[in-house]
């Protein structure tokens, strides 16, 4: 199963790097035979059925001949509806009055989605007929869907543009857009890491890139969720916590729905939202231009409003690592506030198990008919508390519930697991519904999706006849009033009685004082064995001297082999040492933590992906 996946990311490169996905599309076979066994079929016929863009002939759709400036602009004025537009003079001296496009130019003219150009006689001219850029796809794509979204423009806040190696041939004007389109995956670089910005784009490409975005615009209205980061806030503060989701219908009916359960138990505060998935965050501000603080941000805020008491309630479902991560980070905050308490996680105890189990059951009453199995799907984790799902299972079965099953995308029980279980009862039908607080990417895609790995598909697969309800525990009152329960019997830090296990990953690292140290290194391969390491360590940063047992790799990187392939700078360089030995100096993040390097192989010129770790106990100062 996909770890993450958006729920469509727009993709504008060259043919041979696409790696579309389209099982999610409607398998129609073409009208037109130059369509048929094209890798962008499934994308242009989709536009043929919504009627967006048309054959170029009565025989010919041309998949592989550039899209024109006009026929963009006729694709989004249709997409966006065909509104109505008023009779207008055309601003452009090549668009008449009986212009197939000319009501698509006038609406995205007076839209500002286009501008139009000069020609040598200075005359301001739209060149319908003329190839569309790359670059010009990404200006125009950010004001349609600014446009759509209610804004009046769209921005990344994180810089993916200098990353490819052509990034200084984006013109000025395209340079906001380009980045944007890149770090949404609008556009992804093509040979050399290179995003060819004033080159051209098929009409397959382009086909591919509007139904991607159709897909990223189709989860529901930003606009109809409070993203709660308002300040005014008062002395106290209640910030809910969540992981977030970027699927705008399920976020407004689930952690908003929490959220409003939350404010009317707790009149008296301010209730502010937190999310802990920054790429999360960052998708739904470069989509839709909302933003959400994360809960540093969101301590921030609190602070400084003068909040003196802050009571925190997490959505999370156990005590992982999301919520080990949080209590950690309030422990490092909690000298900002007069008191800090926190919530429980959803299930934490006997009763919380019990009062989930029955909501849940009471969810899928009208499915359970004796002949269906009814399987919900968890997330998962590689902590100790993915045993709730097992708990939660034997809830289940003890209170007689026998046709129920719990089982994860990321831990067990799998879908295999949980597929053995559902056999052996002999049911007819299976229902799916996920045990999540929202039904976001995971519901849509892991569960419900058309790949041949979702559950959906697993049951498929195996002659089931599956209904998807995809809804998240959020939605439910009785899940609410919960968390609002746990609110209310909130602990200060180190009182709760609940284990916190925070993320490995996020743990800050151990470090030694500034000198220079002897260190054992560790390698997750035989083939880069570190035969001796010299650690120094000055103002906090540390560096190391590396000295390898062979001499096949002539550079390192510090990162993994897919970043060193892209990257244009960075490398370290092999040094020989008295004894011919190759030495690198390198950068070193932490220790006794296991930190991707990659390594270039002088023999067959390619980057491999290596693993460190540099022992803490075994460090002897020099």
């Amino acid at each position: 199963m996909k770890k993450w996946k958006r729920p469509a990311t727009l993709l504008l490169t060259l043919v041979m790097v696409l790696g579309l996905h389209t099982a999610a599309l409607a398998e129609e076979k073409s009208t037109y035979e130059d369509v048929s066994g094209h890798w962008a079929e499934t994308y242009i016929n989709r536009m043929l059925d919504q009627k967006l863009m048309e054959g170029r002939s009565e025989s010919a759709f041309a998949p592989d001949e550039n899209m024109t400036r006009a026929e963009l602009v006729t694709a989004l004025y249709r997409l966006a509806g065909s509104p109505a537009v008023k009779d207008a003079e055309i601003p452009f001296t090549d668009v008449d009055d009986g212009a197939a496009c000319r009501d698509a130019v006038l609406w995205a003219h007076g839209k500002g989605i286009v501008s139009g150009r000069k020609n040598a006689k200075g005359e301001a001219v739209f060149e319908p007929d003329g190839d569309v850029k790359r670059q010009e796809i990404a200006k125009i794509l950010n004001i349609y869907a600014a446009s759509a979204a209610g804004k009046k423009e769209l921005t990344n806040r994180v810089d993916e543009l200098t990353s490819y190696a052509d990034a200084g041939s984006v013109a000025e004007w395209a340079k906001p857009s380009m980045d944007w389109a890149a770090a949404s995956g609008f556009i992804t670089g093509g040979a050399g890491n290179k995003l060819d910005p004033d080159g051209t784009a098929t009409r397959a490409q382009t086909a591919a890139i509007l139904c991607r975005y159709m897909d990223d615009a189709s989860t529901g209205d930003a606009s109809k969720d409070n993203p709660r980061n308002q300040d005014g806030i008062g002395e106290k503060e209640l910030l809910v916590v969540s992981f977030g989701t970027s699927f705008n219908d399920s976020r407004t009916a689930t952690i908003g729905a929490v959220e409003n359960a939350l404010e009317k138990a707790f009149p008296g505060y301010a209730v502010r939202r937190g999310f802990t998935s920054n790429t999360i965050i960052e998708h739904i501000f470069r989509r839709d231009g909302e933003a959400i603080d994360d809960v540093t941000q969101a301590l921030d805020r609190a602070k400084a409003n003068g909040v003196k008491e802050l009571l925190v309630q997490p959505t999370h479902l156990m005590n992982g690592y999301e919520y080990g991560d949080l209590v950690q980070e309030l422990e490092e905050r909690g000298g900002d506030f007069e008191s800090v308490r926190i919530g429980a996680p959803l299930l934490s105890s006997d009763e919380d198990y019990t009062r989930v189990a029955e909501a849940m059951v009471a969810a899928t009453a009208a499915y359970d008919d004796g002949k269906t199995a009814i399987c919900y799907m968890g997330h998962g984790t590689e902590a100790a508390s993915n045993g709730v799902y097992d708990r939660m299972q034997k809830i289940l079965t003890d209170g007689g519930h026998t046709n129920y099953f719990v089982g994860t995308v990321e831990a067990e029980p799998s879908v295999e697991t949980i597929l053995k279980m559902v056999k052996a009862g002999g049911y007819e039908k299976v229902v799916l519904r996920p045990m999540m607080i929202v039904a976001g990417d995971h519901a849509n895609n892991d569960m419900a999706g058309d790949e041949e790995d979702s559950w959906k598909s697993v049951f498929e697969a195996n002659g089931y006849e599956v209904i998807c309800v995809i809804n998240g525990l959020g939605e439910l009152e009785g899940i609410q009033q919960l968390l609002a329960d746990h609110a209310k019997d909130a602990k200060e830090l180190g009182s709760t009685g609940i284990e916190v296990e925070p993320n490995p990953k996020n743990v800050k690292p151990k470090t030694l004082r500034d000198g220079t140290y002897s260190i054992s290194v560790s390698s997750d391969s035989k083939m880069f064995r570190v035969v001796a390491c010299e650690l120094t360590v000055k103002d906090g940063k540390m560096t190391a001297v590396v000295t390898l047992s062979g001499v096949g790799y002539d550079k390192l990187f510090a990162g993994t082999k897919a970043a060193a392939e892209k990257a244009s700078e960075g490398f370290y360089e092999f040094v020989e040492d008295a004894e011919g030995k190759y030495t690198y100096t390198v950068p070193v993040e932490a220790l006794d933590t296991q930190l991707p390097f990659a390594a270039h192989s002088v023999k067959k010129d390619e980057w491999y992906d290596r693993g460190l770790t540099f022992d803490l106990a075994s460090a002897v100062e020099k």
